[in-house]
């Protein structure tokens, strides 16, 4: 590549092979042609991913390695464009439903937005993390089992859904927009959708270490197995860990790092302390439902802490 100025056929072809290995590992993307998205990847970051190459990387080890942390930045990406339609519709055929919502009729304030039954409150307007933490505060939320092997976030039951409505549209005193509640949902149950709906600004830093050594490097007295495993293990681990994170609320996310800081989380949540407490032991189940029950488990969490800002993983 040094000589060519470019790629060539071996570097297009690992690279491709690591953005098929990629793909596998984002369940969002699932049912995505392989072949459209290899050719999406070249087609939106060949000329910076080649210019980055050129610049940053000394041997085959970390030319690797920097492809990889390219590839799976840009996936992420990908998989926070695949939209929340299905959550719309989830909710939407709730409130539909369930004799406790109703639409605005037409010609009120607020026509077409929904609202409890029987109610005639003004359009709301105002802060939706209050919704949120109201919608966080619903006691008995019940999740169906879910298999961590398929990595599939879980997804709540009817009548848990039916309630945290109520209590947002409570909480609201007038109607809201479809698109408010699915903002609100979206961030009470981050874990049960597509990367899109919460914000991912902890990016997998493409730069390497200023020693030139990433944290994913194999010991140096390690063989060249001992070597491709680790390197293996440590990406997958990143990997999920980094999945984990674009799977969590923006106000989850605030809260990991003081996570065993009871006063501290009252303070972030401005929440009285059963509510707090509710919201803590909530989203530590979460983070260990994403986390998996496989080996790398517990270096997955302390990823995740470290990639939400708290102590970095050891």
């Amino acid at each position: 590549m040094r000589e060519q100025g470019f790629l060539g056929s071996d570097g297009v072809g690992l690279v491709s092979r690591i953005v098929r290995e990629g793909l596998r590992r984002f369940p969002a993307l699932e049912g995505h042609d392989p072949d459209d998205v290899v050719q999406e990847f070249f087609f939106d970051r060949i000329q910076a991913m080649t210019a980055m190459l050129l610049a940053q990387a000394t041997s085959d080890d970390s030319f690797g390695r920097l492809v990889r942390r390219s590839v799976q930045n840009w996936i992420i990406d990908q998989a926070r464009k695949t939209g929340t339609g299905p959550l719309r519709r989830a909710i939407e055929k709730v409130l539909d439903e369930s004799p406790q919502f109703e639409r605005v009729p037409t010609g009120l304030a607020g026509a077409g937005r929904w609202r409890l039954t029987h109610t005639d409150g003004e359009p709301w307007g105002g802060d939706t993390g209050q919704l949120i933490a109201v919608a966080w505060a619903v006691p008995n939320v019940r999740v169906p089992k879910w298999s961590s092997s398929s990595r599939r976030p879980p997804v709540a039951d009817r009548a848990s859904l039916v309630a945290i409505a109520h209590a947002i549209l409570q909480q609201a005193g007038g109607s809201l927009e479809t698109a408010q509640l699915v903002h609100v949902f979206s961030q009470r149950f981050a874990a049960s959708l597509d990367p899109i709906v919460v914000s991912l600004d902890e990016r997998i830093d493409e730069d390497p270490d200023e020693d030139g050594a990433g944290t994913d490097l194999p010991s140096e007295t390690a063989s060249p197995e001992e070597a491709v495993i680790a390197e293996s293990v440590a990406l997958d681990a990143a990997a999920a860990a980094a999945e984990v994170v674009g799977r969590l609320s923006a106000v989850e996310r605030a809260i990991i790092p003081v996570l065993n800081d009871s006063a501290a989380v009252r303070e972030r949540l401005s929440l009285g302390r059963s509510q707090s407490a509710l919201f803590t032991s909530t989203l530590k189940a979460k983070i260990r439902a994403l986390a998996g029950t496989g080996e790398d488990r517990d270096d997955i969490v302390r990823q995740v802490i470290a990639l939400c800002g708290g102590p970095a993983a050891s």
